[in-house]
């Protein structure tokens, strides 16, 4: 038997480099993932839990505009999206999107509010020379007469412009008579030679003069003014016998233009008197029985005159 050993051999397995699925890269993408996922869900837990202001704060960190003017949101009617302070308030944006934003103005009670409006009120009236060498009082009169008279202007448009589109009403323009007196705007309704509002005797109005009502209520239902309601006849005389005089026809022409402006949405409140005035004050001095004395006279009244009243 042969001593000689069987040679010892060695085998080397070289391992070649792994497939992809068998490698760490896709751990690497899922925890970037996992990381992602948990900043959107702390974002959105941050957004609910914060406060309005907060998240207004955030919209204006992101915002392209330089600056917001004005309320946020542009409330107010008309005036959406402006101010009308006596100076330019601009709104900063704020250096995180966290941060407050500040506040335009300031919350007001009612009596700070009437003190803030008085105080631009003065301020405009030191920078009006039209008003120098008044006193204070006078100078606040004179603004408020002027404001009034751009109210003034600015319902007399509005009527034109309505009965300038609408058709049917276009024959009665001439009915609608417009000025302005001491008392303030007086708007009249006449009656012409072929067209009355009323019929004769009567103080059932008819459709096309409640049609007249409802255009003068929608020109004048915003405005602060009280109104004065009075009704007009010419001097023809009742004939003998009759239970009627110019006097009671006057009043109760002027008590159914009331109602028909209550009914056309004017706050009952606004009227200040409801007054017959019978043939005492003519439209035409030198014709008096012509038709266009007999008419309704609605008078808004400025201001002044009504708070006199009420002292």
């Amino acid at each position: 038997m042969s001593n000689q050993q069987a040679p010892v051999i060695i085998k080397k397995v070289i391992e070649e480099g792994g497939h992809g699925h068998h490698g760490g890269a896709w751990k690497v993408a899922y925890a970037d993932f996992v990381t992602a996922m948990m900043a959107f869900f702390l974002m959105l837990w941050l957004l609910s839990t914060s406060s309005e202001e907060t998240l207004q704060g955030l919209a204006q960190y992101f915002s392209e505009a330089d600056a917001n003017e004005g309320e946020p949101g542009g409330v107010g009617g008309i005036l959406d999206g402006t101010t009308v302070t006596s100076q330019q308030i601009v709104i900063q944006a704020p250096s995180s999107p966290f941060s407050m934003p500040g506040m335009a103005q300031p919350s007001r009670s009612d009596e700070d509010a009437d003190a803030f409006e008085m105080e631009l009120s003065t301020s405009s009236l030191e920078m009006d020379s039209d008003l120098a060498g008044m006193s204070s009082d006078e100078a606040l009169r004179a603004a408020a007469e002027r404001l009034e008279d751009e109210q003034f202007e600015t319902a007399n448009a509005a009527i034109v412009q309505q009965l300038n589109s609408t058709p049917e009403l276009a024959e009665y323009a001439d009915s609608l008579q417009i000025d302005k007196t001491e008392d303030g705007l007086r708007i009249q309704i006449v009656d012409q030679a072929r067209t009355a509002m009323f019929p004769g005797g009567s103080a059932e109005m008819f459709d096309h003069t409640k049609k007249l009502i409802d255009v003068v209520v929608r020109a004048i239902a915003n405005l602060p003014q009280k109104l004065s309601i009075r009704g007009h006849t010419d001097s023809r005389p009742f004939a003998p016998g009759v239970d009627n005089d110019n006097w009671r026809l006057s009043s109760a022409r002027a008590n159914a233009t009331r109602q028909a402006l209550v009914n056309a949405g004017l706050d009952p409140r606004r009227i200040a008197e409801v007054v017959g005035k019978a043939d005492s004050e003519h439209l035409l001095e030198e014709a008096p029985n012509d038709p266009r004395n007999r008419r309704i006279s609605l008078v808004l009244l400025r201001n002044h005159l009504t708070t006199a009243d009420d002292h």
